[in-house]
Order: structure tokens, then C-alpha cells, then sequence
């Protein structure tokens, strides 16, 4: 077949799930280290030769995954170096028995409460101050949900860190992030916002985190129980929510 041919030949469309693994390759080959920003999207649409529309999902997907962040008004951040993880095989669980999720979302309370009563006991003056700010920074981010949905995985993680136990640490974000991939599957799939994210309710929910930073600054484990496991009945709502048809 000449150059000219295979010139005529129909492009195959590159799905959202081909976008993210070249970004993800993309990472690696410039060796861009956690906190470095991503090219603008219509740059890195031109460096992937795909479309924006499909870029976007691309960065939906990632952004779900935890292995970039959205800042609103900002850009695309690199969180972690694409790799291999206990995400993997927790995921796999997940998709052979859709049933389990509440299970799953047990186990997220479990280790996040562990986290946060090793947090008040181990965490520095400067570790709760992140918290605090990942608190604002979620705050801030109501009303997009890329940006926000980002800014809630780095609050979490941000609690579990101050635990300095680094498998509790891995083990938690494995958990969170195949969760959260399940509760917004529709907004990565075709861009819908969900219903709890909408304006009119993304307030409320995050409100929710208020008592959460409350107890931990004020190191009261009790209070800290209560404000994670509230979170935890409407996270399960939300999940019950998000059941595939």
C-alpha cells in the first residue's frame, strides 16, 4: 500500500480510555513530577492529535483516578506518577460484583476513621492546617465539578496522611478513588453533573466536611467518629444513587 492510500484511509476515533493512557505515557516521557502542570488543553489536544471534547473525558477519567487534579482557574495538575497500585485489583473486585459497593464503602469508613483518630493522635500543628486549607480549597470549588471532585480527594488524603502510616495511607486512596470512580461514572462518560453537585446542593454537601476539620483541630476523637461516619451515610446515598441501571 503507497503513502498516498493509506493517507485515504479513515482515522480510527480514539476513545476517552486511549486519551488517558496517552496522557498518562505523556507524564512519564517529559518525567513530570507531582504538582507540574499539564499543557493547556487545546496544546495537549494538538500533542495527542485528538479532539477536545474527547481530551476532556480523557481528563474526567484521570481526574476520577486521582492521577491529576483540576484547579479552578488554574489548569491540570499531575498528583502521582502513573502506576501500577492496589487501585487495580480493588477496582477488578469492584466490577466483578457491583453488588459489594456498600462493602466497599464500609471498608472507606473503617480506614478513614482509623486515619483520622491516628491523625489526632500523631498529626502535626502544620499537617491540620493542610486539612484546613484542603477544606477551603473545596469550598472554592463548588459549582465545578472536576475542580471540586479533585480538591475532595486531596481533603480525605490529606487527613489519613497525618495518620504517617504510608500502607494505611495507600490502602485508603485505592479505596476512595475505585469508589468515587463508581459514584461519578456518568459525569466521566458524558459529562453530567450529578445531582448532589448540582448549585443548588453542592453547598450542603460540602458542609458535611465542616465537622470533620472541626473535631480534628480540636482533637476530639469522639466528635471525629461521628463527623466521618455522617459523611459516610451520604456518601452511601450517593452511591445508592449512582447504581447502573
Amino acid at each position: 500500500m503507497s503513502g498516498s492510500q493509506a493517507e485515504d484511509l479513515p482515522r480510527v476515533p480514539q476513545t476517552a480510555e486511549d486519551v488517558a493512557t496517552q496522557i498518562q505515557s505523556f507524564i512519564i516521557s517529559q518525567d513530570l513530577s507531582e504538582g507540574a502542570r499539564l499543557p493547556s488543553e487545546r496544546d495537549l489536544a494538538g500533542i495527542l492529535s485528538t479532539s477536545r471534547p474527547t481530551l476532556r473525558q480523557a481528563i474526567r477519567i484521570l481526574v476520577v483516578k486521582g492521577l491529576v487534579e483540576s484547579r479552578r482557574g488554574s489548569g491540570t495538575y499531575v498528583t502521582r506518577r502513573p502506576q501500577e497500585s492496589l487501585a487495580a485489583s480493588v477496582h477488578l473486585m469492584l466490577d466483578l460484583d457491583l453488588e459489594s459497593v456498600q462493602h466497599l464503602n464500609d471498608l472507606r469508613l473503617w480506614l478513614e476513621t482509623m486515619g483520622i483518630v491516628q491523625a489526632i493522635e500523631r498529626g502535626t500543628e502544620a499537617e491540620i492546617a493542610e486539612v484546613e486549607e484542603s477544606l477551603e480549597r473545596l469550598n472554592d470549588s463548588t459549582g465545578n465539578v472536576s475542580a471540586w471532585m479533585s480538591a475532595d480527594t486531596h481533603f480525605h488524603s490529606a487527613i489519613v496522611r497525618a495518620a504517617h502510616n504510608p500502607y494505611l495511607t495507600s490502602i485508603f486512596e485505592s479505596v476512595h478513588t475505585t469508589l468515587i470512580e463508581y459514584e461519578y461514572k456518568s459525569w466521566m462518560d458524558e459529562g453530567t453533573v450529578p445531582r448532589w453537585l448540582r448549585k443548588t446542593e453542592a453547598a450542603a454537601v460540602t458542609a458535611i466536611h465542616q465537622p470533620i476539620v472541626t473535631a480534628l483541630k480540636a482533637r476530639d476523637e469522639e466528635a471525629a467518629r461521628i463527623a466521618v461516619l455522617h459523611h459516610h451515610y451520604v456518601m452511601a446515598q450517593h452511591l445508592s444513587a449512582s447504581r447502573p441501571a
